[in-house]
């Protein structure tokens, strides 16, 4: 017989299990709450501060860049996080576009620019640099910041097509009495990183949500070309 009140054996120690469990579960979730909420911040606070500057290799003594003269672009992007998750850098996408100033006095450019809109007027952009940068890895601390050095080389032999125009561009300028590095250039940066402490997927086709909860995307500029 079972006394009143005390339960079965049984019974008794499926409760010490479910009690267990329960607990379990609510340490659990207070870890993901405080997670999320900690994630939450690095999406809220995050932020990306780029900078960009061109230099010549090579200039005759006229200022003039020849043809056997190198542009390169220096691009730091640096992340700000404020929040208590580490970041850790996934892709920089950069385009850094010059103004073509021949174009803009009037002369007969073929080259395909991009117009933007300047008060009534038009600016006209060319794009010598773009591509993007998936190896650097480089950490974010947290509460701290990190930066991914780039260095572009533009030549003859890198890129025909680019290296040419910038040459005609900054030669104008020259020729106008303006220095080869006053040309005036516009940067765009669109960066990812992911978020330490959040599972990535698994796999490329994972729901979007999924790679957004964990993942930080910033960007700094506009792409003129989109």
């Amino acid at each position: 017989m079972t006394r009143a009140g005390r339960g079965a054996p049984g019974e008794w120690r499926f409760t010490v299990v479910w009690v267990g469990t329960v607990a379990v579960l609510v340490v659990f979730m207070g870890l993901s709450v405080a997670n999320f909420v900690s994630v939450s911040q690095v999406h809220a606070s995050a932020s990306v501060e780029a900078t960009a500057s061109v230099g010549y290799f090579g200039l005759l003594s006229d200022g003039t860049l020849p043809n056997n003269g190198t542009a390169r672009a220096w691009i730091n992007v640096t992340v700000v996080n404020p929040g208590p998750k580490a970041l850790v850098f996934d892709t920089v996408i950069y385009k850094l576009w010059i103004e073509d100033l021949p174009k803009e006095a009037g002369f007969p450019i073929t080259r395909v620019d991009v117009p933007v809109a300047k008060g009534t007027g038009v600016r006209w952009l060319f794009t010598a640099y773009s591509g993007s940068n998936t190896s650097s890895a480089v950490i974010v601390p947290a509460f701290g910041k990190g930066t991914v050095p780039l260095r572009l080389d533009l030549t003859e032999q890198i890129d025909l097509r680019a290296f040419v125009a910038v040459q005609n561009i900054t030669d104008f300028a020259v020729s106008k009495g303006i220095s080869a590095t006053a040309v005036p250039w516009e940067l765009f940066i669109l960066t990812s990183l992911w978020i330490d402490g959040v599972p990535q997927p698994m796999s490329p086709t994972a729901p979007l949500y999924l790679i957004d909860v964990g993942r930080l995307v910033l960007q700094q500029g506009t792409d003129f070309e989109h």
